[in-house]
């Protein structure tokens, strides 16, 4: 019985091995050197090599389509540099990015979305194949590995049904191709995303004049949840660039009025977590940056090209408040 159960599982190894196999190999992705989320080399570049002191705006998307730099280059008499890319690399890689490049005489402005750390390892595991030296950015750390386990789950699932579609022929298979191409199509448009949408500053330009025909997208609830491991490491960043240094700003995302209306709760309540734990200098409320939704492009957390004007000019206007310039 024993020696039965043994090879029982003996051979359940083998298949499992041989499936994920064939599956790795039938799900080999491309990685495109002039992808969105390679700007992430440029970005590096610019923060490694722009001479110092500049003024580093660090987040995420809300950040590449709502700022103007060149302006705030013009008003403030200073480089700027939007490090703003993606949110989906997690708030560790966005503030481990920005921290250890930081010289005498910067000051950082940060802004986060308001889901505040998520990440996607497809997104990260990308940004890896096509700037290997982003390794130094990423943290390791359980959510991580977490998360590499579910993408690769997932994967492996997804080729499966792919390999089965090409072994049986399936009458599906059209179908959930057809599926992935529209989903891709209205959610990833190469004309607006794609490494070459930046200019010198980092600033998401590709969208500038143009209207987005579709219902604004990322109109996910926002949780009411507890912030403080975030806010923590939001701290940790700020200490380490005063350690170097430099300062530290915090600005809340711009959002949509429609949105704000549905999730004023949770907006609050993050308003309040931050303003009781946060050791840095909050220099806008949430209500400042809740634009109609007439002044976004294609997302809840991306301005056109107008909402990109108005939330340049406040923060110009805050950061001279603050004593900035």
């Amino acid at each position: 019985m024993t020696k039965l159960v043994l090879k029982i599982l003996i051979l359940a190894v083998a298949v499992c091995a041989s499936v994920m196999f064939i599956a790795k190999r039938n799900g080999v992705k491309k990685y495109d050197s002039q992808n969105y989320f390679a700007a992430v080399i440029d970005k590096d570049s610019l923060i490694r090599n722009i001479p110092s002191p500049r003024l580093i705006f660090a987040g995420a998307s809300n950040l590449a389509f709502g700022l103007d730099s060149k302006l705030i280059e013009k008003e403030l008499g200073v480089n700027v540099i939007n490090m703003g890319l993606h949110g989906n690399f997690g708030l560790d890689f966005i503030l481990n990015n920005v921290a250890m490049n930081i010289r005498q005489g910067d000051v950082v402005v940060l802004s986060i979305e308001y889901y505040l750390d998520e990440i996607f390892y497809k997104d990260i595991n990308y940004v890896l194949n096509v700037y290997p030296d982003a390794e130094k950015y990423v943290s390791r750390d359980p959510d991580f590995y977490a998360q590499e386990l579910k993408y690769f789950v997932s994967e492996s699932q997804e080729s499966w049904k792919r390999m089965s579609n090409t072994l049986f022929d399936k009458a599906l298979k059209f179908k959930e191709a057809k599926v992935f191409i529209s989903d891709q199509v209205h959610s990833y448009d190469t004309l607006i995303y794609s490494r070459s949408a930046f200019n010198e500053n980092g600033d998401v330009i590709s969208h500038l004049g143009k209207q987005y025909p579709f219902e604004l997208r990322g109109k996910t609830p926002l949780e009411i949840k507890d912030y403080s491991r975030n806010i923590r490491k939001l701290n940790d960043f700020a200490r380490e660039v005063e350690k170097k240094g430099g300062t530290v700003y915090f600005t809340y995302a711009s959002y949509p009025q429609s949105e704000y209306e549905k999730n004023k709760e949770a907006v609050v309540e993050f308003k309040s977590q931050l303003k009781d734990a946060l050791e840095i200098k909050i220099i806008t409320s949430p209500e400042e940056l809740i634009y109609p939704d007439s002044l976004f492009f294609d997302t809840v957390y991306h301005l056109n090209e107008e909402g990109r004007k108005k939330r340049t000019e406040l923060v110009i206007s805050k950061l001279r408040e603050a004593h900035y310039r």
